[in-house]
């Protein structure tokens, strides 16, 4: 049972004074692992230093800028420290509480890792790993193994646009890498069953579905070119079309591989499981095959060629410029900042509003030729703000 020593404090405010008193109760607190109260002494004492009231009241406290920032930043230190506390007590909704304000990403990060994510922590460690952004891309991962892919898309379509562009681009390679891995799974599976372990031997004399982790969804179209014969398919073909749009941020060399394979895959399915995408991307699988051999260098021309004259064919005055941002933003992926500048300029500044697909023109200006070619644009529209940022970036 709690010993609440108050004859002993009483002997400790009369004889020593506040800051010893202050002392008494932290080391309390902390014996107790009353982390609640521990906090509001902790909040005393950032007060007390202050030479403030120890207790907050409506009364607004009458602090200079550096007080009030040595007020901010000593509070903060307590929601860390409380923060901290109650996570190694296992408590980690109550540690979460005191560190949101905090806003330490690697430290929250590094805390969630350490929680064990079993039946009865799981639900919850998601919804504060990711639907609260404490740490969304190892919450996503946890999603993906213990609910699958069908949640996982759900949870990336109508949450990841909260986070940021490199945060949701980690996440789309989790999604990517899981059905991925799923789509080998399930190929080998099936294949095992059909042939009863007398596969065609590849290359090396090696049965291919012995070889595991080993073989690359490449590896199976290749000993196994009628796979999808029939209508056949190893994966929710929903679930496959889906991963082509989300991975589209993607940008390592061995996830564009994977989400290429994956198009490839989708390409040999029977039609009727070859769903349409939206602009510029109509043909799902051709489309993004294209796209995403071009950025591992592949047919780079042909890619462009291809995405521009669908630019010719777009309506952009009543869709609105997506076919032309994505195009652009294709280009600038490619490296080739020049010709999208140039075709910014003729066809959509001063025309649309952006979309936000395409990179800010001064982001996407980043050689002297695409600055220049912007410069001369901003003259030529009279706009003395514009002009001047690219004569200053150019300096």
């Amino acid at each position: 049972m709690l010993s609440i020593p108050f004859e002993e404090f009483s002997r400790v405010v009369t004889e020593s004074g506040v800051e010893a008193s202050l002392d008494f109760l932290e080391q309390h607190f902390r014996r107790e692992q009353d982390f609640f109260k521990l906090f509001e002494v902790l909040k005393m004492r950032c007060r007390y230093q202050l030479g403030l009231p120890l207790i907050y009241s409506k009364q607004p406290d009458d602090l200079n800028e550096t007080q009030q920032r040595q007020l901010e930043d000593s509070l903060l230190e307590a929601c860390r420290e409380i923060g901290i506390l109650f996570f190694k007590l296992g408590k980690f909704q109550e540690g979460w509480m005191y560190l949101q304000p905090v806003g330490d990403k690697e430290l929250n990060e590094k805390l969630i890792r350490k929680i064990e994510a079993d039946e009865e922590s799981i639900d919850a460690l998601i919804d504060m790993a990711v639907s609260q952004g404490a740490a969304p891309v190892y919450g996503y991962r946890l999603l993906l193994k213990n609910y699958g892919t069908c949640n996982g898309i759900t949870t990336f379509d109508t949450q990841a646009n909260r986070f940021d562009a490199e945060t949701q681009k980690k996440m789309a390679e989790e999604l990517l890498d899981h059905i991925y891995l799923e789509l080998i799974e399930n190929i080998k599976y099936a294949v095992e069953n059909a042939e009863a372990g007398s596969a065609v031997e590849d290359s090396e004399n090696v049965p291919v579905s012995q070889r595991g982790a080993d073989c690359r969804l490449a590896d199976w179209l290749q000993i196994y070119p009628d796979l999808t014969a029939g209508g056949a398919h190893h994966i929710d073909t929903t679930h496959l079309a889906s991963v082509m749009r989300i991975a589209r941020p993607v940008d390592n060399r061995e996830s564009l591989l994977k989400v290429s394979e994956l198009a490839e895959y989708g390409s040999r399915l029977h039609e009727d499981f070859r769903y349409p995408g939206n602009a510029p991307f109509e043909d799902t699988y051709h489309d993004h095959q294209l796209f995403y051999n071009a950025l591992l260098g592949k047919d780079v021309d042909t890619a462009i060629e291809h995405f521009l004259a669908k630019t010719v064919a777009s309506e952009a005055d009543q869709l609105g410029p997506v076919v032309e941002e994505t195009y652009v933003e294709f280009l600038s992926r490619l490296g080739k900042t020049t010709e999208a500048v140039e075709f910014l300029t003729e066809q959509l500044l001063g025309k649309f509003e952006s979309l936000g697909i395409a990179p800010p023109p001064f982001e996407l200006a980043d050689t002297p030729e695409s600055l220049e070619k912007l410069r001369d644009f901003y003259r030529s529209s009279d706009d003395l703000l514009g002009y001047a940022v690219c004569c200053l970036k150019a300096e």
